[in-house]
């Protein structure tokens, strides 16, 4: 495994788990109250489902196709946390500018990534 392959696995993993735990922590603080108490542990398993799985997936002898796919997966997931964060902490965007901010680095990264795996 190269050193771009360990980076995008530890990426997709940590970035996952940000993705993951916002939203269940805000989907959970509306139904119930504790959303962080939610939150965390299941970003937790997302991100380490995502390292698991891309690990797997960027292996040697996995096939070139599904190599890309696993690339374009780790690239969109770590494109979009940079581009969410960046859009509303330097250009202060709101929430929904912020996201399709996020998801357009995550594309472009996705497809940056998927051709260089």
């Amino acid at each position: 495994m190269s050193d771009q392959s360990i980076g995008l696995v530890i990426g997709s993993g940590v970035a996952t788990f940000f993705i993951v735990s916002v939203a269940v922590g805000e989907l959970a603080r509306e139904l119930i109250g504790v959303g962080l108490l939610v939150g965390l542990p299941v970003g937790a398993l997302a991100g380490a489902i995502a390292v698991a799985s891309v690990a797997t997936g960027l292996a040697e002898s996995t096939p070139p196709r599904q190599r890309r796919l696993t690339g374009g997966f780790a690239g969109f997931s770590i494109g979009f946390v940079i581009g969410t964060a960046l859009s509303a902490y330097l250009l202060h965007f709101d929430l929904s500018s912020s996201v399709a901010a996020g998801a357009a680095v995550g594309i472009v990264l996705a497809v940056l990534v998927s051709d260089r795996v």
